[in-house]
């Protein structure tokens, strides 16, 4: 006893007594610790340091030692003041530690030792939790356990004393975390790349890879992988994690240029891409061959915490120069990009240690996808506009805003079928304006798009609404007239012939006046489609042509389709 009390007088450290820890305690600020740059310091010769008073006491609540090749050797006492041995359990919240070394002293003999850490089997560790664990029945009175730690990545130590049954809690309740963070990113993933398959845009195969690679780094650093993917692979334990930063960092940086169309928005930085993807690529391709894998870490590390800068600066390039979607693309980085550079100047030890700076990669990933999800929704939406806006336009005639041919064909057809299905009455009118050429000639052919909107225009107030008008080619214009007779169609037209010779059209020079020659055509049962009943308006439009223009004929029949391609042709040539 007086021995454990010289202990404890010379390093200024307390034991902590088992009663009060009546949960889980992090313990880092009652280490005594000395930081061996050998390497090489036996368990013995660390002993003997600590008996000289050489370790240090953690006043600053130490967690993350950085990025070192130092070996950590810690130092803490545990008091049992009952009369029964009480079971405790030391629980490292990091899953990549190579090393982890306890040695466990009572009344002044070695009564146990353990070898855990990642550069052991999975299969290897007493303890088969995902976090590095050791458990430890405590005997009445003090135990100093010692402990070494090292490792090739960040040197972090959040170590608690625990029990058997919170940590099984804190893994159960971690596991529906894990679920659902993996889940949602699964399913996030499929549906970019069927959005990628669907609309051929390169970001959406980015982000999914983006996506990928994220959660790959996170199943790697979370310890999942080494328990349940690659239990005794110790190589792809200790490299993966690595690989998979810098995969995460180069399709981030992919998802950036595409997603803020940076080809169209900022095309000198565009340009840059290759450049970029390659410097990296064969950075990451020299430090592996290098084979320090501290040295990989602490520059992907580095480089990590430069994508929240290089995201937010290229959204608001892209901001700058128009593009609607950065309202969406910043603030999801900054929380992304930015919950990783916490946790990796947590990890790192920039930034005191704390469990929600530690996991801010998780949370702000989480928010990340949950706003990037309504950009791609908003842009799906922008998508779906300018498809039917584009649609749409296929189907107008951009100088009088109606329909054009192909418009007019798809609108009548259904029509059509109806009205021979209900034996309906139904008409068409073709109309030509009489002398346009003559019109563009003398006047321009501004005063001709002029003649033809005004014509349009009088068309449309004329029509029912569910008549069909449409600009049928250069100075023709027809309308489909469902349920209605040849008498009603040939009155109509008249109406028409008449508003038109009425008309005075506005131009440039002056006005001018105009008059179009009508041609009524009625369905009969001789017809076997639409076009039948097209050729026979156009015969009797040519005849309206032929009786001194200005005037409406009608047909009374069909015609024989060869005989209607003769009159069509006599037609376009009257009209020239």
């Amino acid at each position: 006893m007086l021995f454990l009390l010289f202990y404890s007088c010379c390093v200024n450290s307390k034991a902590i007594e088992l009663h009060t820890v009546s949960n889980e305690l992090l313990i880092n600020k009652h280490l005594n610790i000395l930081q061996d740059s050998s390497t090489n310091l036996s368990y013995l010769n660390a002993l003997k340091q600590y008996q000289q008073g050489k370790f240090t006491q953690n006043v600053n609540k130490t967690v993350s030692f950085g990025f070192t090749h130092d070996v950590l050797w810690a130092s803490i006492l545990i008091n049992n003041s009952s009369t029964e041995a009480i079971k405790k359990v030391f629980y490292l919240d990091s899953a990549w530690l190579d090393h982890a070394n306890f040695y466990f002293i009572h009344q002044n003999k070695l009564i146990d030792k353990t070898y855990i850490g990642d550069a052991l089997p999975y299969s290897a560790r007493k303890n088969q939790t995902r976090m590095l664990s050791q458990p430890h029945e405590f005997k009445p009175g003090i135990t100093q356990v010692m402990m070494r730690f090292e490792s090739n990545d960040p040197l972090l130590i959040p170590l608690y004393l625990s029990t058997e049954a919170i940590i099984q809690d804190n893994l159960i309740l971690s596991s529906y975390f894990y679920g659902f963070l993996y889940g949602a990113f699964f399913i996030l993933f499929v549906y970019n790349i069927a959005l990628f398959i669907s609309l051929k845009d390169a970001s959406f195969i980015f982000y999914a890879l983006y996506l990928l690679s994220f959660l790959s780094l996170n199943i790697a650093y979370t310890g999942h992988g080494f328990k349940f993917i690659w239990p005794d692979n110790i190589f792809l334990q200790q490299w993966l994690m690595t690989i998979f930063l810098y995969f995460y960092i180069i399709f981030g940086i992919a998802f950036c240029f595409e997603f803020l169309k940076l080809k169209v928005f900022s095309p000198q930085i565009y340009k840059m891409k290759r450049w970029i993807y390659t410097s990296l690529v064969l950075l990451m391709v020299c430090l592996f061959i290098n084979a320090d894998q501290l040295l990989a870490v602490e520059i992907a590390v580095a480089l990590t915490s430069l994508l929240v800068v290089i995201f937010v600066s290229l959204g608001f390039l892209a901001l700058n120069n128009g593009h609607k979607m950065v309202k969406f693309f910043i603030p999801a980085v900054f929380m992304g990009a930015g919950g990783a550079a916490i946790s990796a100047a947590t990890t790192g030890g920039v930034i005191p240690y704390n469990t929600l700076l530690f996991h801010s990669i998780e949370v702000g990933m989480l928010i990340e996808m949950s706003i990037l999800a309504l950009a791609l929704a908003f842009n799906l939406k922008e998508v779906d506009k300018a498809r039917i806006t584009a649609e749409v336009t296929a189907q107008i005639d951009h100088l009088t805003a109606l329909y054009n041919r192909r418009a007019f064909t798809a609108a009548a057809d259904p029509l059509w079928n109806l009205g021979i299905k209900d034996k309906t009455d139904f008409s068409i009118i073709l109309l030509d304006i009489d002398w346009f050429k003559k019109i563009n000639d003398e006047h321009g052919h501004a005063a001709g798009d002029a003649v033809l909107k005004r014509i349009a225009s009088t068309l449309n107030k004329q029509v029912r609404k569910n008549d069909i008008l449409a600009r049928w080619g250069g100075e023709e214009f027809i309308i489909f007239l469902p349920n209605t007779s040849k008498m009603a169609a040939v009155k109509l037209a008249n109406v028409i012939r008449n508003k038109i010779a009425e008309m005075i059209v506005l131009h440039d020079e002056g006005s001018l006046s105009v008059t179009a020659s009508l041609g009524v055509a009625e369905f009969n049962d001789q017809m076997h489609n639409l076009e039948d009943l097209i050729k026979l308006a156009d015969i009797a439009l040519y005849k309206a042509k032929h009786s001194g223009r200005n005037t409406v004929c009608e047909m009374p029949e069909l015609s024989q389709p060869k005989h209607a391609q003769t009159q069509n042709s006599t037609h376009q040539s009257v009209n020239m």
